[in-house]
C-alpha cells in the first residue's frame, strides 16, 4: 500500500504532539509529588514512575586530627546535588538531599546514566595534605549484560586518584567501586571519609642522650606538637618548674632554653608524653676565659675581658672575681695583683670585665675564682678546682716614642740665644735607644745622644745649648742580646724659642717697647710678628721679630697724663705652632714722661 506525503506528514505530527503530553505530564506528576513534603523518601520513590528519585547522602569526616573539605565539581542528570563546598570538623557528618532526573525534557535524561562528583581534601596544620576524587553514580543497565531479568538501575560509589581511606554503603550494603553497583536503587547512601595521618608526638633533639653540656644555660631544641596542636612543656627531674617552647619558624620545629646546675646529671622531658626523656650531664663547675687566649699578645690600650660561668646556682655565680697581675719583662711586679668583679649575666652564663688597661711591654696574669667566702656553707658551697680559669697574655714590645716634646712644640726656658731642651718617651725595657738633635734653619747644629737605662718602658735625656731655631729630633731603638725587637725609630720636629717677654724703658721722655718672641727663619718661610695695640691712644703696629727672636717696637710713646693700657699678642701666619698667652703692660703719663708696669 502506497503512503502518500500527506498521511505521512499528519502520522509525524501526532507523534510528535503524543510525545509532547508524555513528556509534560511526567513533569506535571514529578512536581505533584515532589511537593508533597509528608511522604518518606521510599514512599516518594515508590510513587514516582521512575520519573526521578530520592537520596539521603551523609558524609562523615572520620579523621582523628585532620579538617576535611568536600567540593562538588561536576553533576549529570539531577535536580537536587546538595551543598557545593562542605567542611567538616574531625568526627563531624553532615546530610545531603539529593534527587535525580529521568525525564524527555530538556536536558534529555531519560535512561541516562547520573551522576554528581566531588573532590575531598583533608587539611594538616592549615595545608592541604590528602585528596580524594569521589562520585555517586546512577546508571540504567538493559537484562541482556547482568542477569537476564529485566533491565535495572545500579547505583554505587566510585573512587580515582584517592589517598584517603573511604568506605560507602548505599543501604548498608557496601557500594563503594562495586562493577555494576547495587540494584533497587537505595534511599540511604553513607560515604565515610578518613585520613591516614597519625600524629608523632612531640620529641627532644638536642642536646641529645647522656651528652655534656657546656654551660648552665642551655637550648633544648625539639619537633612536634601536642595533640591540640599547642606547643609542649619541658620539665625536668633537677626543678619543680616548666619551661614553655617557641616555634623556631619551621614547620613544628621549636626551641625552649632552661638552667642546669654544674657537675649534675639530670633529665629533661616533654610534659605529659611518655618515653620523652633525656638524660644529660651538666657542665663542669668553673669559668673560663674565652676573648683571649693562653699567651695571646693584645694591643695595647683600653680591653675587655669575658668568658662563661657555670656555677650551681644563679646567686653563686654573681660572686665571681677576676684577680689581674701585671709584669714587666725581667719578671719584676709592674702592677699589683688587683680583683675585679666583673658582671655576670646568670641568665646566658656570660661574664664580661670592661674599662682595663694593657700597656706596651707588660706580661699580664689572670685568674678567674667563684668562692668570695670565708666560710663555706649550705648556701655557698666550695665549688671544685675551676677550669680554664688561669691565663697569660702580653702586649708587644714598647716601640720608640718621643712623648716630650711633642711635634710641632714650641720650646721656650729663656731669653737668652741658647737653652737646655729635656726629651722624654717610651721603649722597651733592656734596648738601646741611639739619638740625634739637628738645626733645619741656617745654623750648623747637631748633637748626638745615646741611651741604655730604661726604667718601666720610660726614657729621658737632657741636651744642652739648642740654639734658636727648628730642630728635628730624631731616635731610633735598637734590641739587646737580653732583649731582642726590631729596630724601630721615631722623631718629632719643634721650635727652639726664647720665651714670649715685653719690656718698656725710658729713652729720654719717650718710651719704648722691645723684648723677645718665635725667631724669624727665612728658609722656613716663618715669619712670627708681635702685635701692639692701645685703645686709649686708638693705636695698632706690628713687629717683625728678628732671626734671635728678639723684637723692637716701630714707634715711641709720650703722656705727660692719662693712663694708658697696652696690649702685645703673638702672631703666626703658618698654623703649625701655637702662639704664647697675650701680655698687657700700664703706662701712667707725668712731666718726665710715661711709667709703665707689666700687668
Amino acid at each position: 500500500m502506497k503512503i502518500s506525503k500527506k498521511n505521512l506528514h499528519a502520522m509525524l505530527f501526532f507523534m510528535v504532539l503524543i510525545f509532547y503530553h508524555h513528556a509534560n505530564a511526567i513533569e506535571m506528576v514529578k512536581g505533584e509529588i515532589v511537593s508533597n513534603n509528608i511522604v518518606n523518601k521510599k514512599e516518594l520513590n515508590n510513587n514516582k514512575n521512575n520519573l526521578s528519585r530520592n537520596y539521603n547522602l551523609t558524609f562523615i569526616n572520620n579523621s582523628k586530627y585532620d579538617i576535611l573539605n568536600i567540593k562538588r565539581i561536576d553533576e549529570k542528570c539531577m535536580y537536587k546535588t546538595g551543598s557545593s563546598n562542605i567542611n567538616l570538623m574531625v568526627g563531624e557528618r553532615i546530610n545531603q538531599e539529593i534527587e535525580d532526573k529521568n525525564t524527555f525534557g530538556v536536558p534529555f535524561c531519560f535512561e541516562l546514566d547520573k551522576y554528581i562528583s566531588w573532590t575531598a581534601e583533608t587539611y594538616k596544620d592549615g595545608e592541604k595534605y590528602q585528596s580524594c576524587d569521589i562520585q555517586f553514580y546512577v546508571n540504567f543497565i538493559p537484562f541482556t549484560i547482568v542477569t537476564g531479568n529485566m533491565s535495572e538501575w545500579y547505583t554505587r560509589v566510585d573512587t580515582s586518584s584517592c589517598k584517603l581511606k573511604v568506605t560507602a554503603t548505599c543501604d548498608s550494603v557496601d557500594c563503594l567501586n562495586i562493577k555494576y553497583g547495587v540494584s533497587n536503587p537505595p534511599s540511604d547512601i553513607v560515604i565515610t571519609i578518613k585520613d591516614d595521618n597519625i600524629l608523632a608526638p612531640p620529641t627532644i633533639t638536642s642536646p641529645q642522650p647522656d651528652s655534656t653540656v657546656e654551660n648552665n644555660y642551655i637550648t633544648i631544641l625539639g619537633t612536634g606538637v601536642m595533640k591540640d596542636g599547642s606547643l609542649p612543656l619541658i620539665i625536668t627531674d633537677f626543678n619543680p618548674y616548666n619551661y614553655a617552647a617557641q616555634f623556631t619558624g619551621d614547620d613544628k620545629n621549636w626551641i625552649s632554653h632552661l638552667w642546669i646546675s654544674c657537675g649534675i646529671t639530670g633529665t629533661i622531658s616533654i610534659k605529659g608524653i611518655k618515653n620523652s626523656d633525656v638524660t644529660l650531664n651538666g657542665p663542669p663547675c668553673g669559668a673560663t676565659i674565652t676573648s683571649i687566649q693562653d699567651g695571646q699578645t693584645i694591643p695595647t690600650g683600653k680591653y675587655s675581658l669575658s668568658g662563661r660561668m657555670n656555677s650551681d646556682t644563679a646567686d653563686n655565680a654573681k660572686h665571681m672575681q677576676v684577680q689581674i697581675t701585671g709584669y714587666q719583662m725581667d719578671g719584676t711586679i709592674y702592677v699589683p695583683t688587683t680583683s675585679y668583679t666583673p658582671n655576670v649575666d646568670t641568665g646566658t652564663g656570660k661574664w664580661e670585665l670592661g674599662g682595663l688597661e694593657a700597656v706596651c711591654g707588660i706580661n699580664y696574669n689572670v685568674s678567674v675564682s667563684i668562692n668570695a667566702f670565708s666560710t663555706p656553707s649550705d648556701n655557698y658551697p666550695t665549688l671544685p678546682n675551676l677550669i680554664g680559669s688561669n691565663i697569660s697574655y702580653h702586649t708587644a714590645n714598647c716601640p720608640i716614642e718621643i712623648t716630650k716634646p711633642e711635634n710641632h712644640e714650641v720650646v721656650s726656658s729663656t731669653i737668652n740665644d741658647v737653652q737646655n731642651i729635656l726629651i722624654e718617651g717610651k721603649a722597651t725595657d733592656g734596648t738601646r735607644i741611639d739619638g740625634s738633635v739637628n738645626s733645619l734653619n741656617y745654623q750648623d747644629y747637631s748633637n748626638s745622644f745615646a741611651i741604655s737605662v730604661i726604667n718601666n718602658n720610660k726614657w729621658s735625656t737632657e741636651i744642652q745649648d739648642v740654639p734658636i731655631g727648628f730642630m728635628k729630633i730624631t731616635v731610633t731603638n735598637y734590641g739587646t742580646e737580653e732583649v731582642p725587637i726590631e729596630t724601630n725609630s721615631d722623631k718629632v720636629t719643634i721650635l727652639s724659642s726664647k720665651i714670649f717677654s715685653v719690656e718698656a724703658k725710658k729713652d729720654n721722655v719717650f718710651t719704648e717697647f722691645y723684648g723677645t718672641s718665635m725667631p724669624y727663619v727665612e728658609d722656613e718661610d716663618f715669619s712670627p710678628e708681635v702685635k701692639i695695640s692701645s685703645d686709649e691712644l686708638v693705636f695698632f703696629e706690628r713687629n717683625i721679630t728678628d732671626e734671635k727672636g728678639d723684637w723692637k717696637a716701630k714707634d715711641k710713646h709720650y703722656a705727660k697724663r692719662g693712663v694708658y693700657l697696652f696690649s702685645f699678642e703673638e702672631y703666626d701666619d703658618s698654623g703649625n705652632y701655637t702662639a704664647r698667652g697675650e701680655k698687657k703692660i700700664k703706662c701712667t703719663g707725668g712731666d718726665s714722661g710715661m711709667s709703665c708696669i707689666n700687668q
